[in-house]
């Protein structure tokens, strides 16, 4: 995250500036020697440090190596500062860091910035960043970077401290002697120079340090108080949980006793309601019993009257049971061969009665009989036939009984053919005998069930025919042709319904205009 902020938020100028705060010409020479081994020392040590850090620069963005070089440097320079901010939030780095000010002045500026730029949260680059952009606009014109010579700098270093002097002397003592030993070793000489201007560097480093610990160690005394704070906070909130647990157990046991006490109410309350219903009707009965008890002596005085009759009576009703039990077998036997009987005379009377005139004055008028078109629901017939009688239709009588003298047109039965029963012989006896055959396959479903009907098939057909007859007859009891049936009326035809009366749909047959119910004299 460090370089392509640096190559891509920073631009060269401003990044020259900052370099000139984070490194002194001792690195920057050496970082210019590690990325360009072979290049010109007297050169280098004949520019100043703004031209030794414009060929850094430059080299930084042009060139793959030194910028892994620089980033690596500058980081371990900056080690503290980054372990530093790594161990802060985003909040006390915008708090400790709010401006440039302050971290310039205590010279902490450099490793500071670079720790931030350093760091991988997003939020802590962009403050860095805008750390860099406003020190640089406020300091940009401030002779920060020195433009003298690479070589006079080493041999004018700033006045140091006590310490370094000390150090500073031993050295110097050192390069005299080594002078003495060894005549025109120049360059053991410019070593010892350097390492004494390192020495400097790590000196200041080590304040720079210092202040650093100690502003940290004061952040984590102030951190410590705010913990005080926060556990004195914690103990009295977990007091206080124990109480709230104490309370809420007892709450919890006083609700368990309330729900146990209102469960007993809720029973003892339907248990009323139950005793009040059961008095009522212990009221009820006591006072039906009451009115029972002044019927039952009157009645037991009449019942006297009655039983005396009765015994009389006794014996010859006796005998007239018996004499009637003989004939009731006999009678119920004839009755029901009666009732079907009539029940077909009755039809075909009222259908002569109401269809005579208009067949009379149609043959005046045309001079033939009225055209008629049977359609037989084979599937329909045969399970009516087989549920109540267990027996079959006759096809052929009920063809002959149902047209009459009527101009037969034409005549369709209706077959589902199912592939366990063979129903050849069946189908030529209704061809031989004027039927047409209209025939298909019974079809599975894939849940296992099985659809075969032909209500469509014959309304497709009636429908289709309907401009060549007069009177269409329809030999099924389903329910679903009463649109059919009312179709047929509103196109002046007349419609018959022939079914079996218990097996035919009540609108059905108030829809035709005529219902001949199928009697054991059509049955086989």
């Amino acid at each position: 995250m460090i370089k392509p902020y640096l190559k891509l938020k920073i631009h060269h100028d401003q990044l020259t500036w900052f370099l000139a705060i984070l490194l002194n010409e001792r690195e920057i020479f050496q970082l210019l020697r590690h990325t360009n081994p072979v290049a010109n020392t007297d050169k280098l040590d004949s520019s100043s440090k703004q031209e030794l850090l414009g060929r850094l620069t430059n080299a930084f963005y042009r060139q793959s190596d030194i910028d892994e070089i620089v980033v690596q440097h500058l980081s371990q320079k900056a080690e503290d500062a980054i372990s530093r901010v790594g161990y802060m939030v985003v909040d006390e780095i915008h708090t400790f860091f709010k401006s440039p000010g302050p971290l310039i002045e205590s010279g902490e500026f450099g490793e500071v910035v670079w720790a931030l730029l350093a760091d991988t949260r997003e939020d802590v680059h962009s403050h860095g960043i805008h750390l860099l952009t406003a020190a640089y606009e406020t300091h940009k014109d401030s002779p920060e970077v020195d433009t003298q010579p690479f070589s006079d700098h080493l041999s004018t270093p700033q006045v140091p401290s006590p310490e370094i002097q000390e150090i500073q002397t031993k050295y110097t003592d050192d390069l005299d002697g080594a002078q003495k030993e060894i005549d025109g070793q120049t360059g053991e000489i410019e070593h010892l120079k350097s390492a004494l201007v390192d020495l400097q560097a790590e000196y200041t480093a080590i304040e720079k340090k210092n202040k650093q610990l100690e502003q940290h160690c004061q952040f984590l005394l102030e951190e410590n108080e705010a913990f005080k704070i926060k556990e004195d906070l914690y103990q009295e909130s977990k007091e206080q949980i124990v109480f709230l647990k104490q309370e809420n157990e007892s709450l919890h046991e006083k609700t368990t006793q309330y729900a146990e006490t209102n469960n007993s109410l809720m029973k003892l309350e339907t248990e009323h309601q139950q005793l009040l219903a059961k008095y009522g009707d212990i009221t009820a009965q006591l006072d039906e019993l009451a009115q029972i008890k002044t019927a039952k002596e009157s009645f037991m005085v009449e019942l006297k009257l009655v039983e005396e009759a009765v015994y009389k009576e006794f014996q010859a009703l006796e005998q007239l049971k018996t004499d009637l039990q003989n004939h009731f077998d006999v009678i119920e036997k004839s009755h029901e061969t009666s009732r079907n009987a009539l029940n077909q005379i009755r039809q075909t009377v009222d259908y002569f009665d109401e269809s005579d005139l208009e067949s009379t004055n149609q043959e005046k008028q045309t001079g033939t009989q009225p055209r008629v078109g049977v359609f037989v629901d084979v599937q329909n017939m045969f399970y009516a036939a087989k549920d109540r009688f267990e027996r079959r239709v006759d096809y052929i009588k009920l063809l002959d009984l149902i047209v009459g003298p009527r101009q037969l047109v034409a005549a369709y039965v209706y077959i589902v053919q199912i592939p366990e029963i063979k129903q050849g012989n069946f189908i030529s006896l209704l061809e031989h005998n004027g039927y047409t055959i209209r025939s298909k396959d019974l079809r599975l479903r894939g849940d296992g069930s099985a659809k075969g009907d032909w209500d469509v098939g014959i309304a497709v057909d009636v429908v289709s025919m309907l401009g060549v007859l007069d009177v269409v007859i329809l030999a099924s009891g389903d329910g679903d042709f009463c649109p059919l049936a009312e179709l047929i009326k509103q196109q002046h035809k007349r419609i018959e319904v022939v079914a079996f009366e218990h097996n035919t749909s009540m609108d059905l047959q108030a829809m035709a205009d005529q219902f001949f119910p199928i009697g054991e004299e059509l049955l086989m």
